[in-house]
């Protein structure tokens, strides 16, 4: 999790019916500020809403008398809204007075936060007047850091079974994520409109959820056809997945051994054993699945050198479609033979470039200290003076895709050139990047940018959002995975990845450095936080594979020292969701194709929370184990991620330890309470004994800085939330642990926290032992 998630603020009007009190009839529902100035609008929504002040209200009852006519104006403004397309929205209030072993708090207008209490927790909405028919889908946005099992929405009243309607889950989430469920099958059965849901929350206490933007609505046009096709689909993908994972475990008796890329040319050499007859080499952009392509782009006639080898050389650029050119640089080489039918039959596996020709490769700063911070910006310039107080060496930064590039010229637009075309930076955004990586330079610190890739709607066309989404993302994703499905969206991806690299390796960092990658954000809870659709396993880490190694062989045309690195959270061997992937299968999937397409240098981005993120004391964590099929990997037990990358299998190339960088992760305080600040300090005082203590960990980027109201609740920061009433921006005792770190004051300063564990020294804080099971 990250305190980038704060989710854009929305109009509080329905944007269809935003000039058109019709439509505000259509959706049953009156904006606050519209009643304020519409007694017509308050007049149609008050009954529904406050039954007990038609005692004292004699307008009340004219509007009582008058429902049926109003109803009569509501079906034709209805019908006029599905003439003119709109969809049908009702927003819809928690009552908190009808909890049922739980409790709910306003968070303010249209937001809540429901904390289970007993095994049947839930919570009705306030009552609202009758829903239009084609309002039949129950949405809205939350956060929970555990999964709610099951997630059932009563829509007839009164409640019975046979108005609800389940899903196996709402998903653990930690940012602002959709949830929609279709109540149709409750609603097809009911004899009248509903005027009131019930939400039921799983069936464990001790879970807290916040709730907002709820409401009821039309299903969208997208939903319908996705619902329509979603069985056929996932009977294609998971045929899709079993054809890639029986062609990544083929053994071939022809080999492409090394493919470099240097400027002008790309060089390919292998081995034919002893195939005879007539062999091709092959090229297979990365956007396609190789198992689906019947013929191949046949590049070249292969002729036996001595003892089978063959090498070819070959322009790197080619022309491309409208004049413009195409680059080799992702582009996959293999062998074939024409086959039966026309098809071509491979004879060897694909691969990508083993290297490229980089313009220099200047070495990152030596790493002083394995102190980090994550999620730094210039945003708080009044903060900057942290980096120099805490002694930090590294920092993470994230990169909104969709803030840097526009779909065309402005005043405010930078234009740059990529394959022959031309595309539009935004100057601004680009310039605050500068200074936040300029900072960061003037104090020679390793620095990680974050590659996200926003949903459709924050980029500035829909053309463009379109084209960079992944097709197959849906809305419960914050973030989307890239679009690597398609030649031009992986062009445009590629052109934004390579002007940013290409500014951010200049000789002398006229603009700041940026060392790495990190590419896109726990894409092993990729649900949320990287989403491409339902996909089977494998296939969703194709995809994933593809984003990274298209980043990966931009990066090295500037910089032979940058390295991309996987993101994850700390769910190992189990996951939070039916909908995520164990990060351990994640893992052993990249290998799969490394091994298969190519080895490359990339690293892991690891995110090892205490078990529960609400809770500091991470030395009680009981899914920590010293296993290699650990549920989690937290705090307690980074042991096992240790021994995990120094297995050879594991290495790159079977030789060199894989970098890991523990880039998100921060211990919380439940509250300000001074019990809860020593927890949460201490915990950091803990962990920081074996993040010292194990050389495959690399760097430790705390997070977050500062607390933030939109992380559900959470207080991992260092300082406190700047509105905090009491000491807005406070550093609190975990600021001090941390500055002291590897300084002769650390001694001193975390001895508070040897009672707290219940330890008598350090020592014992350490796993020595060996960790079992198969890695």
């Amino acid at each position: 999790m990250s305190f980038r998630r704060r989710a854009p603020a929305r109009s509080p009007l329905p944007h269809s019916r935003q000039c058109n009190l019709i439509g505000y009839s259509c959706s049953g529902w009156i904006h606050p500020r519209a009643r304020q100035r519409n007694l017509t609008g308050y007049l149609l929504t008050a009954p529904g809403r406050r039954f007990r002040s038609w005692r004292c209200n004699p307008i009340g009852y004219f509007v009582l008398g008058g429902w049926l006519l109003v109803g009569a104006v509501l079906a034709g403004a209805g019908a006029l809204c599905a003439a003119e397309g709109r969809l049908a929205e009702v927003v819809l209030e928690l009552d908190p007075r009808s909890a049922h072993q739980a409790q709910v708090t306003s968070l303010g207008p249209g937001s809540w936060e429901v904390r289970t209490a007993g095994e049947d927790p839930y919570v009705a909405t306030l009552p609202f007047p009758p829903a239009p028919k084609e309002a039949s889908v129950l949405t809205f946005e939350y956060v929970s850091l555990g999964a709610v099992r099951p997630m059932e929405v009563f829509a007839v009243f009164p409640w019975s079974e046979s108005g609800a309607v389940s899903a196996e889950e709402l998903p653990y989430s930690e940012g602002w994520s959709t949830f929609s469920l279709d109540l149709r099958p409750a609603l097809d059965r009911a004899t009248r409109p509903p005027t009131r849901l019930r939400l039921d929350f799983g069936r464990s206490p001790g879970q807290v959820i916040q709730v907002r933007h709820l409401r009821l609505r039309a299903p969208d046009p997208e939903e319908e056809a996705r619902e329509a096709t979603r069985q056929g689909r996932r009977t294609s993908e998971l045929a899709l997945e079993n054809r890639i994972r029986d062609f990544l475990g083929r053994r071939f008796s022809v080999e492409v051994t090394a493919v470099e890329v240097g400027p002008q040319e790309v060089s390919v050499q292998g081995n034919l054993g002893k195939e005879t007859g007539e062999l091709w080499l092959a090229e297979s952009p990365l956007w396609r699945h190789l198992t689906e392509e019947r013929t191949f782009a046949r590049v070249t006639r292969l002729e036996r050198e001595g003892e089978g080898r063959f090498s070819v050389r070959l322009p790197r650029q080619v022309a491309g479609e409208d004049a413009s050119q195409r680059d080799r640089l992702w582009s996959r080489w293999l062998v074939v033979r024409e086959g039966a039918g026309g098809a071509d039959e491979v004879v060897s596996a694909a691969r990508y470039a083993d290297a490229v020709t980089a313009r220099g490769a200047p070495p990152p700063p030596e790493l002083r200290t394995k102190k980090g911070l994550g999620g730094f910006n210039l945003g708080r310039p009044a903060l900057e003076g942290d980096l120099d107080d805490l002694g930090i060496g590294s920092v993470t930064v994230n990169l909104f895709l969709s803030r840097f590039l526009r779909s065309a010229a402005s005043p405010r637009t930078m234009p740059f050139t990529f394959l022959g075309r031309t595309y539009h930076a935004d100057r601004v955004e680009v310039e605050k990047l500068d200074r936040t990586l300029l900072a960061a330079a003037r104090r020679n610190l390793l620095v990680f940018g974050i590659v996200l890739v926003p949903r459709a709607k924050s980029w500035d066309s829909p053309a463009l959002g379109r084209l960079m989404e992944h097709p197959d993302c849906l809305p419960a994703g914050i973030y989307s995975m890239a679009n690597v499905t398609d030649g031009a969206a992986v062009e445009t991806y590629a052109a934004l990845l390579d002007f940013l690299a290409e500014r951010y390796s200049r000789p002398g960092a006229p603009f700041g450095r940026m060392h790495h990658w990190i590419i896109h954000n726990e894409v092993d809870a990729g649900w949320v936080w990287t989403n491409c659709g339902e996909k089977p396993p494998l296939l969703y880490v194709d995809q994933y594979h593809k984003s990274m190694r298209l980043a990966h062989l931009v990066l090295r045309q500037y910089d032979a020292q940058a390295r991309v690195f996987a993101s994850l959270t700390h769910h190992w061997a189990a996951t939070a969701s039916f909908r995520y992937i164990p990060s351990r299968e994640v893992l052993r999937h990249l290998l799969a194709f490394s091994r298969a397409e190519g080895d490359f240098d990339w690293g892991i981005a690891f995110h090892p929370y205490p078990e529960s993120l609400r809770e500091p004391k991470t030395w009680r964590d009981r899914k920590a184990t010293f296993a290699f099929d650990t549920p989690m990997i937290t705090f307690k037990n980074l042991e096992v991620l240790d021994a995990w990358v120094k297995v050879p299998a594991h290495r790159y190339r079977g030789r060199d330890v894989r970098p890991v960088h523990l880039t998100e992760q921060g211990p919380n305080s439940p509250d300000y309470s001074p019990r809860a600040l020593a927890e949460q300090a201490a915990s950091l005082a803990y962990v920081w004994q074996k993040v010292r203590a194990l050389d495959a960990i690399l760097g430790f980027q705390f997070h977050n800085w500062i607390d933030n109201r939109a992380e559900g609740g959470l207080r991992i920061g260092l300082r406190r939330f700047p509105d905090d009433p009491e000491e807005p921006l406070g550093r609190k005792p975990v600021w001090q642990v941390f500055r002291a770190l590897e300084t002769p004051e650390e001694a001193a300063a975390t001895a508070f926290a040897l009672p707290l564990i219940g330890i008598q020294s350090w020592d014992e804080v350490l796993y020595r032992g060996p960790i079992s099971g198969e890695p």
